[in-house]
Parts: C-alpha cells; structure tokens; sequence
C-alpha cells in the first residue's frame, strides 16, 4: 500500500522552513520525485510505468521535478544488448530532469556512457567526478550542481558519486596511455568530505536556499567511511540526501550532520522497487512519501516499454534450458548474501569457470553475480541477468601466495553474522565464491588487509582470518602450497583489471584461452555440461567455506 508519510519538520526544520517568503499563488508547490538504482528495471515491481503516472498525477498540481541517484544505465540484457541506449530512450520518454552518476555507469567504458549522456535529456550532475588527463574531456557537460528556480525558492542540486567507483566499475575504463586520468577527490575520507562540503557551500552561495545531495554513496557500514551517513554526519547545510548504491530500502528518517541539525536521508532500494517524493509546500510546509505500491500505469510508458523489449526479446528469450533447482543470491527472507556467504549460485558459476576452461581453480566475485536462476525454463536474458557485465573468460599462473592474499582481501568484511534488522551485514562485491578450494574464514580475527584510499589491495600486514586454506587435486583436498603456481579462472575484470580492488593478479602471466562472454562461460556449463541438471550439486551449499 502507499506508505504516506507526511510530516511537519521538527524544530530544527522549521528554523529552515520557507513560511514568511512572500510568495504568490502565481507559483506551485514543488514535488521532487526521487529513484536509485533502477539497473533496467523497466517494469519490475512499481516499474516506470507507474512512475510515469504517479509523476504526471502530482504535475496537476504542483511544479514536479524528477530526479535518479545514479545506476540506472547498467542492469540486464535490455541494457546489455543496447549498451545502454534504451534505457536511456525510455528515460527520455519518461521525462527525467536531473541525474547523479553510480559506479556502474561506467561499466560500459567512457566512450559509450559519454555517448550515452548526450542522449539523455536530463542535466546530469556530480561534483566529484573529475577528468585529469591530457586529451578531450568528453565529460566536460556534468556539472558540480545544478539550481532550478522554482519562483518562490530555489533548490541546488549536488551530485555525489562513490570513489569506490574506481575499483567497483571495471579499472581499466579510468586508465588511459596506462594512467588513470578519471578522479573522485578520495585521497583521504576527511578530504573527500572536505569536498563535498565546498560544492555545498559553493551551491548557497550561487543562489540556492536549499541543497539536496543526490548522492550515489550507499548508506550500510561497509561503505564506510565514504557511506552516505559518513558524508551527512561530516558536513552541513544540506537539506536532505538522496542516496543509492546500497540496494536497500530506507525510507525518510533523519540523522545528526556536523552542526547536530536533523537531515534527512532516504534510499528507495532496487529496480524500482519503491519510489519516493518530497513536497515543498508555499506555506512553508514539507512533506514525504516512500511509495512502495502504486496501482496507477501509464498505457504510454507501457507500449514505449514493450515495444523496446520486444526488440531485445527475439535473442533474450530463447530458452537454453530447464533447470531442476532455484539458485538465489538471496536468502529464503530476501536479504542479498552472496556478497558475504558461499551460496549454491557462486558455488555454481565458479565451477562453470573451472571446467569450462579446464582450470585448477575458479573464482568468481559476489558483486558480479546479480540475479537469481529459478527452476524451470532458463532463457538467455535470465543467464545474462546473472552476469550483467559482459567480462570475458580468462586464465592466468599464480602462485599460491597470491591465492591466499587474494582470499583474505575477499573475506576482509565478513562477519559472524550476515544480517542485522532485516539488513545485509559485511557485505563485499570482492567476496569469493570458490571452485577447488575449501577454506575457514575466523571472524573473531580483525582483518590486517592494508588498502590504498580507493580500496585497492596493498598487504597482508598482521594474522590472518583465513585460515585452512586446501586445493582440490587429483579428488582429494590437500593444503595449499603458496610457492606452487596454480592456473585461475575467472574474468578479466578480476584478474586483469583488478575489479574491486584485487589487484594481485594482474601482472600474473595470462594463459591463453577462448575469448568468450562472462555470462556465455555460465551458459556452455549449464547446457553443455550440466545439460540443465543442477540439483545434485547445487540444492545447498557444499561447506567450501566455513565462517565461524
């Protein structure tokens, strides 16, 4: 049902409030529309036909802007066969004003999304998003903020995207003449909210009387210490922050910035789950929604919808096979674990890396497996649904020392638990589902991973949580020798461009293989080799990892 929120502001709020401006019934009530994280959503859930109706409902009445905290370009196959170029038509049709950018924005490469930005009609912001290289700035147009005049107040706009981006999109998309040339302003986490806190200033101090950060920061704990919450206890003179990348849903509540003042914070959560709106009212008043159901279809934005998917439908509803056995990234009460825990669906693409290129081992991290295989039919959008990124199959010799520093960095943030208040906890895009090893990861230990102010790996500098750590060799499990050299299979994102962070493989030797897509790597195991026939092996999870 809708969950209407409308709320007068506490004290704190109305010292700020907009009564007493003067105005005249000349002007409308603003309504700010807010969504994160879409991924090609198009029409789950709510989907953006019911957005479209909801938006067009509420410009009856009031001055509606529409805004996306970052994500919406990359998702599943209708953006990956399109690279991004339909979601970007349909954002056009459903009337999109302004835009942050996330970290999978980048997925496609800078040529592309720069491609993919002039298409979009909205203006597009982020403050921290900078170019520092040589040759053209194909980025020049994305503005640190953006102020819209609403006639009685104006409001700034302030885009914020994660540092994190640099090792959560593919690296390499930020090197060029093999320097990275694409900057966050992250040297330190007190500089980074030293940043933000300029452009906010510097936004006031260009007219706006309210600042809304639109911000792509994700608001759980192990985003820290560039989290959404980090940023807002940090700085001040914000009204409210729009967050996304954490996939969870937050609706309106209000946390303490610098100056002890209450900001509010909302995340509407994943692929259109949920919504949410904010209204400025001329009288001064403000109120809320976090729209989680909303009846109301557009037939317009409907046909738009069907008519592109119809198009992408031909090749991504062919069906591949038929599967006995459901594989969840999620538990049975929704919450994402294989981004903390060993699950049946990593345990299964990390083996279709492993045979597929005759390995020793296969890795395969949780950030790059993004949706469930259910039972039954499995056509080809559902396998390239799973692996979204296009990546490509490769092998490379490492050493065994290298596999173990690889595992700690991997297991750095898992904890004992892995959920808290119906929230993920310890979650890490780098955590490894394995193929041919079997390990324990003891929690009770601290991690002593030393990392670089991005994230990227640079020691082991203390003991160690990983523990126990064998190779599966000739069917039995001996421990792992760490001046052996072992052949790993996974994608280039992971060995090549050290994705997320792992870099200790990247200047590993590559063994030569096919060059074939990540998600064409799940598709030859399951219907070449498992010919659809998953539930021996894949009903639970095997005990590769044992967390205590």
């Amino acid at each position: 049902m809708k969950n209407r929120l409308f709320c007068l502001l506490s004290l704190t709020f109305v010292s700020l409030s907009l009564s007493g401006c003067g105005c005249t019934d000349t002007y409308k009530d603003i309504s700010i529309i807010y969504t994160s994280d879409v991924h090609s959503g198009l029409d789950d859930k709510l989907g953006y036909s019911s957005l479209y109706a909801y938006k067009e409902k509420l410009s009856l009445t009031n001055n509606v802007t529409l805004i996306d905290s970052g994500d919406f370009l990359q998702g599943d196959y209708v953006s990956t066969i399109s690279s991004g170029k339909y979601v970007i038509d349909i954002m056009n049709e459903v009337g999109y004003d302004i835009v942050t950018l996330g970290n999978h924005e980048f997925d496609y490469g800078m040529d592309i999304l720069a491609t993919r930005l002039s298409e979009l009609n909205a203006d597009v912001t982020s403050c921290n998003f900078t170019y520092t290289g040589h040759k053209e700035n194909k980025f020049s147009d994305i503005k640190p903020y953006i102020i819209k005049d609403y006639g009685f107040k104006k409001i700034g706009y302030v885009g914020v995207t994660t540092p994190t981006s640099l090792v959560t999109s593919d690296p390499k998309n930020f090197i060029e003449d093999n320097e990275v040339v694409y900057d966050f302003h992250a040297p330190s986490k007190e500089s980074f909210y030293e940043y933000v806190q300029d452009n906010i200033n510097s936004c006031k101090k260009a007219g706006a009387d309210y600042v809304i950060l639109l911000s792509h920061l994700g608001s759980l704990d192990n985003y820290s210490p560039y989290s959404s919450i980090d940023v807002l206890t940090h700085t001040s003179g914000v009204f409210a922050f729009l967050d996304g990348h954490a996939h969870v849903s937050l609706p309106w509540k209000t946390y303490k910035n610098k100056d002890n003042i209450d900001t509010l914070l909302v995340d509407t959560g994943y692929k259109l789950n949920n919504f949410a709106s904010l209204t400025i009212k001329k009288d001064g008043d403000i109120s809320f929604e976090f729209i989680d159901k909303y009846d109301d279809k557009s037939s317009i934005i409907d046909e738009y919808i069907n008519n592109i998917k119809a198009e992408a439908d031909e090749k991504g509803n062919k069906v591949l096979a038929n599967i006995d056995v459901d594989l969840k990234i999620t538990d049975e009460d929704g919450i994402r674990i294989v981004r903390n825990r060993e699950t049946p669906i990593g345990n299964m693409v990390a083996d279709a890396y492993k045979a597929i290129s005759n390995a020793d081992i296969g890795l395969a991290n949780g950030g790059g497996i993004r949706a469930n295989l259910l039972k039954g039919d499995v056509t080809y959008k559902d396998i390239q649904s799973v692996h979204p990124f296009g990546n490509v199959l490769m092998k490379k010799k490492v050493s065994g020392q290298m596999i173990l520093d690889f595992l700690e960095f991997a297991s750095m943030k898992t904890q004992s638990e892995y959920k808290k208040d119906g929230r993920p906890l310890g979650e890490s895009g780098c955590f490894a589902s394995v193929s041919s090893l079997k390990y324990t990861i003891d929690t009770s230990i601290p991690t002593s991973v030393v990392t670089d102010a991005s994230g990227e790996f640079i020691k082991v500098d203390g003991p160690r949580r990983v523990k126990n750590v064998q190779v599966l060799e000739n069917n039995t499990y001996v421990d792992i020798d760490i001046n052996k050299e072992y052949i790993i299979a996974s994608h280039n994102f992971l060995l090549e461009n050290g994705g997320d962070g792992a870099n200790m493989f990247m200047n590993a030797p590559v063994v030569p293989d096919a060059q074939i897509f990540d998600y064409e790597v799940v598709i030859k195991y399951i219907v070449d080799v498992l010919k659809g026939h998953l539930k021996d092996n894949y009903e639970t999870t095997q005990g590769r990892i044992n967390i205590i």
